[in-house]
This record gives structure tokens, sequence and C-alpha cells, in this order.
């Protein structure tokens, strides 16, 4: 086996606790069976009066972009007979509906440094078509705001649009403010309003560029200078057409985030990240989870930051603005989160199949933002359908991928406020690898009924986990264990096989007072305790 635990050693976490996609030969080989793995001993003990924070919903968002088949051929897919009048995909809106997505980011994403909302407004037949100069190939520009808008509503989440800083201006930015949440007999809204919509959209999140740091791309604003002067510009045109509106910040490595929330925390509600994940050793499908892990480490630091330099609350901040300052915290929102081997297809090799490891790996991506609620206020998963993508579609057909059941589990399971933890577990040992825990934990609790969840990531590929449980109250009634589960940590989902699901949920009432539980190897568990 590639990876196994030799000898017992624990760690302490205190608080922190399409296309026909053929699927990598190295994503289906690379762990031989163990007919005898040794049953792992861990313990979890919770304190419900240890409150974390309220998690915020944002973190359960998703992404879409022009980019491959992400949008046309994903979501939507004019003439096919899987489509409604819309466009729509009608099996891809079903699975993309179980997602529940609280937010839904677009157009990009580095797109955005192209994109002129105005061609995408209007009849269809009217619209400009432009080549995708980012992604390759032509975007027609028939699912544009008013689409996305639409596609939004019907999934019941919040929009979030990233603004052109690239090839854009200020008062385009302002522009589209307007066009969205426009309520006088102005221009744009008046031009939202002949397109069909007379009521606003009620834009609230608006993201300032997206990595504009990032020197090869076609962006102008590398120098973090130079990207707060034209920022502080792009803010203000914008504010003064929607005061209400909520700003998202590109952030990028230390001194840039340092000068970035030093020029721009009176209007920064966000500073986001981005962070992609892949597996380093491809004969040891655990390698995956120390760079998992490492999303800890980038919070943690970030959360420094946003404390050291920014201020709880804005003051002295002058009324000739004419609009307020951020009115609560900054935040860190995840607003591109995803694993992305680079063995795929499609365009730029971004159509992903994934196996039961890197739904493993999602469950513990979900974990850390739960466990760091006091600081991570947004997530959009990157992205959502076919490019790095719990969706694949095909021309007949459409499946959901492995990693698309954590993202269900946790939206389904988690509860409101975050809780401390303290877990003991054994970590994995794997040869020429760092160490890393088997199990991950974190602890929630639903305010509206007094529950407690326990969400649990057992990641070791061979060996359950016995794990002894403290801090659980008397006062509770029921207990329930919801599990997903796969054969191996190698079984994927394929497109070929659109009907096969090799994904596995369970659900069993367990006898109180419960004072340990099993863990089966690489297991997604939620322990619901309830009054």
């Amino acid at each position: 086996m590639a990876s196994i635990l030799s000898r017992r050693r624990f760690i302490n976490l205190t608080g922190i606790s399409g296309i026909a996609l053929s699927i990598p030969d190295w994503v289906l080989a690379g762990i031989g069976k163990v007919s005898s793995a040794k049953v792992l001993e861990a313990s979890i003990d919770v304190d419900v009066n240890k409150v974390i924070a309220p998690i915020a919903p944002e973190i359960f968002g998703q992404f879409i972009e022009h980019l491959g088949r992400a949008i046309d051929g994903g979501v939507y897919e004019e003439g096919s007979t899987l489509s409604n009048a819309k466009g729509y995909r009608k099996d891809v809106l079903e699975k993309v509906q179980q997602l529940r997505a609280s937010v839904l980011r677009f157009p990009g994403g580095t797109f955005t440094k192209i994109y002129h909302w105005t061609d995408g407004v209007g009849p269809k037949k009217d619209r400009h078509a432009r080549p995708n100069l980012i992604w390759g190939g032509v975007t027609n520009n028939h699912f544009g705001t008013d689409e996305f808008i639409d596609y939004s509503r019907t999934l019941n989440a919040a929009p979030y649009l990233a603004v052109n800083m690239g090839t854009g201006t200020a008062e385009e930015a302002a522009n589209w403010v307007e066009y969205c949440n426009g309520t006088r007999d102005t221009y744009y809204a008046n031009m939202r309003r002949k397109n069909g919509n007379d009521k606003p959209f009620n834009v609230k999140y608006w993201g300032l560029g997206n990595e504009e740091s990032a020197e090869p791309d076609a962006g102008r604003l590398q120098n973090v200078k130079e990207f707060t002067k034209e920022a502080w510009f792009y803010a203000k045109l914008m504010k003064l057409q929607d005061p209400s509106i909520k700003f998202i910040l590109p952030g990028a490595d230390d001194t840039w985030n340092e000068q970035l929330l030093k020029d721009m925390n009176p209007v920064c509600d966000y500073i986001s990240t981005h962070y992609y994940v892949s597996t380093p050793k491809r004969d040891v499908p655990s390698s995956l989870f120390g760079l998992v892990d490492g999303l800890e480490t980038q919070i943690i630091k970030m959360k420094k930051q946003i404390a050291d330099l920014t201020p709880g609350k804005v003051t002295g901040f002058s009324e000739w603005y004419r609009f307020p300052p951020r009115q609560q915290a900054v935040k860190i929102s995840l607003d591109e989160l995803g694993i992305w081997e680079h063995e795929g297809e499609g365009a730029y090799h971004l159509e992903n199949a994934y196996n039961w490891n890197h739904a493993l790996g999602t469950a513990t991506f979900y974990n850390i933002m739960l466990r760091h609620a006091d600081v991570v206020g947004m997530a959009t998963w990157a992205q959502t359908v076919n490019v790095l993508a719990p969706i694949l579609t095909s021309k007949t057909a459409s499946i959901a991928q492995t990693v698309f059941y954590p993202m269900v589990f946790y939206r389904k399971h988690s509860g409101d406020t975050a809780i401390a933890a303290i877990v003991k577990t054994p970590q994995i040992e794997m040869k020429d690898a760092k160490e890393h825990a088997a199990l991950d934990v974190t602890a929630t609790i639903n305010s509206k009924d007094g529950s407690l969840i326990i969400l649990v990531v057992n990641r070791h590929a061979e060996a359950d986990t016995k794990t002894s449980l403290a801090g659980i109250s008397n006062k509770y009634r029921s207990a329930t264990a919801y599990e997903l589960n796969a054969a191996s940590v190698l079984a994927a989902n394929d497109i070929k096989q659109p009907k096969k699901n090799v994904v596995t949920e369970k659900e069993q009432a367990l006898s109180l007072p419960l004072r340990e539980y099993t863990f089966k190897a690489h297991s997604i568990t939620a322990l619901v305790f309830k009054g």
C-alpha cells in the first residue's frame, strides 16, 4: 500500500480543529489492497460553550466563467434537446440546484479582463460575438448579465459580478451597477427595463478585477500601488451608483495583501485568495492532503494581516465621499477554490476526472472553512460544470462527479455556528512524503434547534478509526450518523457510464449516550445530535 500508519502519532488541533472524458490512469490506480488493516484510535472533545463564530452561508458558493465548456456546452446549450426554452441544460440545472449554491460568481476569472458587459445584453441576434482572447474560441455572449441573473435566481443564489479592470474603465463598471441596481429614470436602468426586467437585480457583491497581480495575464495593474489607485476610482464611481454594494478586492502574496489592506480597507468588505491543489505524488493519493491542509495556513496568515492592518469599524471616513465605508470587519473570500489536476481534457486540460480521494480533499476544505468561520466570509468553488467541476456533461448526458457529493453533504448537514473541538488523531505516514492527520474534524451547532453536528473526514485509505467522544451533553434525545463513502479512494464516476454512481450514502440511528464511534476508512461522516 502507498500510505500506511507504522506507528501511532498524534496531533492536537485546539479550536482549529463533456466530451466523453477519459479518466487518467493515475486517478484509477495506485493503492494495493491490504487484507488486515489495523483499526486506529482517536478522540474528539467538543466544547459547545466555546463559540468560534456564526458560519457565513456565502461559503457555499459556486463560480462559472466563459472558459471552455463551463457555460456554453455546460450550464447553457442552445439548440440541445436537453435544454429548456431559455437554453439552460435541464439535466445540469437539476444537479446544480442540488448544490444549493448561496452565491454564484460570473463572468470570471481571468476572462473579466476582456469582458465588456454591454456585449451580453439586449436581443441575442444583436449581441457582439468576441474572440475569447484569454481561453480561446469565440464567446457569442448569448449568456450575459440578464441570463446570469435569471440563472442565479433559479438557484436562489446571490449574484456576484466581477468587473473588468484590464480593458475596461471605472465608468463602464459604474454603468453596470446602474444597469443591475438602478431604480431611477436613467439610461442604463431604462436599458434593463427595455430588456424585460423592470425591477432592479439588486446585485450586492462586486469584485474589483481578478488576480490583478498576475504578470502573465492581460492586465495592466500588476503594481499594487497602481492597482489601489485605480481601484479607489472604480470604488467611488460604483458606490455612487449604489452605496449598499459590497466589494471583493483581489489578494495575492503577503506584500500585495499588506499594501492592499492599508490602502483599501475602508471599502474592502472582502479580500480574496485563490487556492488550487493537485496531487503531488500520483502513486500516493493521500499526498493531496498536505496541500489541502495548506489552506488552513493561508487563512491563518491572512487573518493576522487583517487583524493587524484593518480596524473592525471604520472611523473618520469623510462625508465628502458621499457614500458610507464598510460596515463590518474585513473577511476572506475564497472566490476560487478547487482541485486542479493538470492532466484533464478540453480547454487548457481543465476538464478533470475526480476520484473519491478528491472528495475527501473537498470535504477537508469545507472543514477548514468552518473552523475559521470568524474570518472566512465567502467561497465560490471553481468551477461548477465541466471545468474543474463537480458536474460533467456530454452531448447526451451529465454526471455528478465524486466531489459533488461532499458539497451537497456539507450544505445539508453543517450547522450555522462553528464551535471548538479538541482532536487527537493518528497520522498517515507515507514513504517519502509528509505525514498528514488521518481524521479531519470540525464541530458546529444549529442555533435554530440546538442540535450538535460533528463533521469528520477519515482520510486514511484503509484503516477504520475508533474514536472516543467527549463534551456531548446528556440533553440530546437522538443521534444519527450520516455517511458518504465509496469502495476505495480510487473509485470514480465516468461520463461514459452516466447511470453508474460509485458513491454510497448511509444513515444510521445511534444509541445514546454515545461515547465512541468508529469512522470507516475513507469516509465522510456527520454525527448529528438533537434534543
